[in-house]
């Protein structure tokens, strides 16, 4: 029973994070992003307690979400209780606009498949490799031990590899701590994590399209999202890749979305998003980059600094405090990376080969990057004439530019390039599954064929 009180504060405290950046984000964007956040900000918590010594336990961690969810609700109240309201009756009264058969069966079909995914991924306990191997060990020994930057396995004593490169210890802590917080609250498996984060995170992407699209839009987007091969298939699995997809790629929706529409809001959500995203995977910092970039020549352009600065602050303001718990508690391994500028045709020759097979391959992916490619060529038009936004196909480019050259200054000294390029960088590139069909659905001409669409059903029922 603390189980689920504990997975309904996590809820509780995301939703009020979102709200107090903005209550005038739509119900399904609140309840979609309450679940990731709630857990991310319950993780940094959880760093804070462990950092000052306090150990994990219901009581310690209960009670911190209860203290942040009050001061929250506070806020909530005394600043945007009219707002507030006013957004769900909205959220609430404009629900049955625009819903026909179309976005009756394309939801239909999400719930179905979800509900089989999500069966599927709490039936069974966790038994991939790399979750046993470190993220799902981590977790439940940081529940037994009561503390995570104490555990006996990080002791060099006892594991003497444990400083060696590709070791876990200075894996980034986001889904270890995760799990370690069901596994403190009584929990027998941590798939609880997993099946909630996919869940909350096609509500999440279903509320964001209706931003830009109509809800039959937003329904087919979220229904060709689900059903990727390999996504799906990674969704009921204990590893970290769907999970940081969730982070990276709804961070980079939003950052889009402000850059059409210019609410602060959406800047501040998409910094924090993006944020959480490099405490789930270092290779975050591909997802950072692009988007501080963009960040950077539009505030070059439009000569205003002041937002550009605080998305900048607060999309590396979580990775800090994880770099200096890490220097403060000798969490640290065999660097892996090259840092010098070097020339190594066969490694890229490697590189490209391998990533080239992995974006045109239909085996993992279905046909969301060709979908990308014909959705992009048919926008080229309208990006030319200014009608449509180019940032998101150019925060995908940027991020897989950079993801490729950070591939290619690791030093592969625990697995070879070959392995990592087939496996890792396969679950890596979950990240930009989202955004291709959301570029696709969202794009300029996309939009003109649903209205068409919506017109013709709504003369239909009519």
């Amino acid at each position: 029973m603390i189980l689920y009180f504990g997975i309904f504060l996590s809820i509780i405290l995301g939703f009020f994070s979102i709200n107090t950046i903005s209550p005038r984000f739509s119900l399904s964007e609140k309840i979609g992003l309450s679940f990731p956040v709630g857990m991310a900000i319950t993780v940094i918590v959880m760093l804070l307690l462990d950092f000052v010594g306090i150990p994990f336990s219901p009581l310690s961690l209960l009670s911190a979400q209860f203290v942040l969810i009050a001061g929250l609700l506070i806020f909530c109240i005394y600043y945007h209780k009219k707002e507030s309201l006013y957004s769900i009756v909205q959220s609430l009264r404009n629900f049955p606009q625009g819903l026909n058969l179309v976005w009756l069966l394309f939801v239909f079909l999400i719930l179905y498949f979800e509900y089989m995914n999500f069966s599927k991924s709490m039936y069974f306990p966790p038994f991939d490799r790399d979750s046993l191997a470190g993220f799902e060990t981590i977790g439940y020994i940081s529940a037994q031990e009561h503390t995570f930057k104490g555990l006996s396995i990080f002791d060099g004593n006892y594991i003497p590899s444990i400083h060696a490169a590709g070791s876990y210890i200075n894996y980034t802590p986001l889904v270890q701590l995760c799990y370690a917080y069901v596994y403190t609250l009584g929990a027998e498996t941590s798939k609880i994590i997993p099946s909630l984060m996919f869940l909350f995170f096609l509500i999440a992407l279903y509320g964001s399209a209706q931003r830009l699209v109509s809800k039959t839009g937003a329904a087919i987007l979220t229904f060709f999202t689900l059903i990727t091969p390999e996504m799906i298939a990674f969704s009921s699995l204990s590893a970290t890749n769907v999970i940081h997809m969730v982070y990276a790629s709804l961070g980079i929706i939003y950052l889009s979305i402000y850059m059409r529409e210019r609410r602060q809001k959406d800047l501040y959500l998409s910094s924090l998003l993006l944020g959480l995203n490099m405490l789930c995977r270092n290779e975050g910092v591909v997802f950072v980059g692009a988007a501080m970039l963009i960040l950077a020549v539009d505030a070059f352009r439009k000569k205003r600094y002041k937002p550009t600065i605080i998305g900048a602050a607060l999309m590396i303001l979580p990775f800090s405090f994880w770099y200096i718990f890490m220097k403060a508690n000798g969490l640290y391994a065999e660097s892996i990376i090259i840092a010098k500028p070097f020339w190594d045709t066969e490694k890229i020759e490697t590189i490209v080969r391998y990533m080239s097979a992995l974006f045109t391959t239909t085996t993992y992916y279905g046909w969301s990057f060709y979908f990308f490619f014909f959705s992009l060529l048919a926008n080229l038009f309208f990006i030319y004439k200014k009608k449509d936004s180019a940032v998101l196909p150019v925060a995908i480019v940027l991020a897989a530019i950079a993801y490729m050259m950070i591939l290619y200054h690791i030093d592969y000294k625990w697995d070879s390039i070959q392995n990592v390029l087939s496996f890792s960088a396969k679950r890596f590139l979950f990240c930009f599954i989202p955004l291709v069909w959301y570029y696709g659905f969202t794009s300029y001409a996309a939009q003109y064929l649903l209205k068409k669409l919506d017109t013709i059903l709504s003369l239909k029922r009519e």
